[in-house]
């Protein structure tokens, strides 16, 4: 078989997926006894019980054990120890704490969702705390109360390493060439987006270059090169051996993204092949590598960033395959075509906007990385505390945030798409399927952008006028798209409005509120008109009445809105 790795890892996804329906519950000795009684058969028998095993084990490592709903007195106790990174916030951060004590025995040794300002929270850290929360979904979200909280570090064996990362951020921040490069240099080295503001991370958003300020594979493999450079005067082993010692750190220093781990991991099997003397093939490379981290986080498989990490690779892989026989210029330009071409199902799902840009633009921006990255290597050695060193980073960091503004300017931005789990599952199986046929590779590429272009056209959403109710804990929020214009009427930051303007693709866009100092700048930089009111407003033959429930007369026609999570079509 030429990827003896696709199959098992196709099987364990379909139990992931069917286990969040069902949520079997089955021991792990289960599936391990059935791998045993596997070798007991040969060919074809061995191949189907072994296939039973890892899907019974797809159950065993996806079950949840559901906490039932019990009320969470305030102020209530808890003791526990971080087991995730932190989750950063514009105010607040969040985490996975697995209980240790509490005033809820039931808790102890489940884990929780824990919503925190304090400072110093790192991966396992150590909390007491009293706090207050709810149970929702069988998941336990608790906030901490200010000055009832203890953290302690004593114990945590990677604390040393957290601060070394925080002095770094510290002494590039004195060294830094302006604001805008420390913020994307923070992201771009460190993993660290919360210095990141909207009116930077606009331009990236409009060009599709995103991805580039989220570490990923790319900055991988440039690190890799760049160390391996550095590295010239050992021999090839020896480089393979410190890079194999290095890059396991790097995963840490930044945080355990998903794209991070999965290119490390890759970066690991690709030097044991070479250390090894072995042949080694990058899809089954990448299939293991899937497989192992479902494996390990089965809800990865419903994280956008697994999604886009894999499906990305995927698409790089099989473009340079297709093609291996033209120059690096036009392979380097089939590599961008083909990642936009498997990533852009997943981006117009979740964020609902695409901009071609991107195909021309990602070889382009990514060629000030190289020395940026490099650079920071040096700079990551000798602290940051080398000020030319530090602006000659950021001179690099400021040429690609230009690039990245030039395309911005372009206007190629395009919003107004919602494909279903069906059209993006069909556009898969044509591209996979042309990719496989004995033709030409300049008509696999022109029938994969034909089919792509079909894609899209399926993809609009349906841009009739409606009404979108979004539930909360006391009163709805109520969003309105009407002939290209949309109007959200909330209270509060309500961050999954700003999917909806793009999925809308919203002409202009207004924010209607009581209370405007609950909005940060990042958010109201969304909207085009920021209208306060009290009670009721008024505009474009919209009046709304904030009352017990919302109400809304729009071109004559009353709504009366309740506090549920509805589509209303106006026509």
């Amino acid at each position: 078989m030429i990827y003896p790795w696709l199959t098992p890892l196709i099987i364990l996804v379909v139990g992931i997926v069917l286990n969040q329906k069902f949520n079997f519950s089955i021991h792990i000795v289960i599936p391990v006894l059935i791998f045993i009684l596997s070798f007991s058969f040969k060919g074809i028998f061995r191949y189907i019980i072994l296939n039973v095993g890892i899907l019974l084990l797809a159950f065993s490592v996806s079950y949840k054990e559901k906490i039932n709903t019990f009320e969470i007195k305030t102020p209530s106790f808890f003791e526990c120890k971080v087991v995730s990174f932190p989750s950063e916030y514009r105010t607040s951060k969040s985490f996975d704490c697995k209980v240790i004590s509490s005033d809820y025995q039931e808790l102890k040794g489940k884990t929780i969702k824990v919503y925190s300002k304090e400072e110093d929270v790192y991966f396992l850290t150590r909390l007491a705390f009293f706090g207050k929360g709810k149970v929702e979904d069988g998941e336990v979200k608790v906030s901490t109360i200010k000055n009832f909280v203890i953290v302690d570090n004593s114990d945590n064996p990677l604390y040393s390493f957290f601060k070394l990362k925080e002095s770094l951020i510290n002494n590039y921040g004195l060294h830094r060439l302006n604001n805008e490069t420390f913020s994307v240099g923070t992201a771009l080295i460190f993993g660290e987006k919360k210095y990141l503001d909207y009116g930077t991370y606009k331009p990236f958003l409009e060009t599709g270059l995103a991805h580039l300020i989220a570490i990923s594979g790319s900055h991988i493999a440039i690190l890799f090169f760049s160390l391996n450079f550095i590295l010239f005067f050992f021999s090839e082993r020896v480089r393979y051996l410190v890079l194999a010692s290095l890059l396991p750190f790097y995963t840490v220093f930044t945080g355990f993204g998903i794209p991070v781990v999965r290119a490390v991991f890759m970066a690991l099997i690709f030097i044991l092949s070479k250390l090894l003397y072995l042949k080694n093939n990058p899809l089954n490379i990448l299939f293991f590598t899937a497989f192992i981290f479902l494996l390990i986080n089965p809800d990865s498989l419903f994280s956008v960033s697994f999604q886009l990490s894999f499906v990305a690779v995927l698409g790089i892989i099989l473009s340079v395959e297709v093609l291996k026989d033209y120059n690096n210029l036009v392979k380097l330009l089939g590599v961008s075509l083909f990642a936009t071409l498997f990533t852009a199902p997943i981006v117009l799902y979740y964020f609902y906007n695409f901009s071609p840009t991107t195909i021309i633009a990602t070889p382009i921006a990514s060629l000030p990385l190289y020395p940026l990255l490099t650079l920071s290597v040096f700079n990551i050695f000798t602290g940051f505390n080398l000020d030319f060193l530090v602006k000659f980073m950021d001179f690099f960091g400021l040429i690609f945030i230009e690039i990245v503004k030039f395309f911005s300017k372009l206007g190629f931005y395009h919003t107004g798409f919602s494909p279903s789990v069906w059209v993006i599952s069909l556009y898969f199986v044509v591209i996979l399927a042309v990719l496989n046929l004995k033709i030409r590779a300049v008509e696999k590429v022109l029938i994969s952008c034909f089919a792509f272009i079909v894609f899209l056209f399926l993809s609009k959403s349906d841009l009739r006028p409606k009404i979108y109710t979004i539930k909360t804990k006391v009163y709805p929020v109520v969003f309105v798209a009407k002939e290209g214009s949309c109007y959200l009427f909330t209270d509060f930051e309500y961050s999954k409005a700003l999917n909806l303007l793009r999925k809308e693709g919203c002409k202009s866009s207004y924010l209607l509120t009581e209370k405007p100092e609950k909005f940060s700048d990042d958010f109201i930089l969304n909207f085009d008109r920021i209208i306060t009111y009290t009670y009721q407003v008024s505009v474009d033959n919209i009046l709304f009445k904030k009352w017990v429930e919302p109400y809304l007369l729009i071109n004559g026609k009353e709504y009366f809105l309740k506090n549920d999570d509805r589509v209303i079509f106006l026509d």
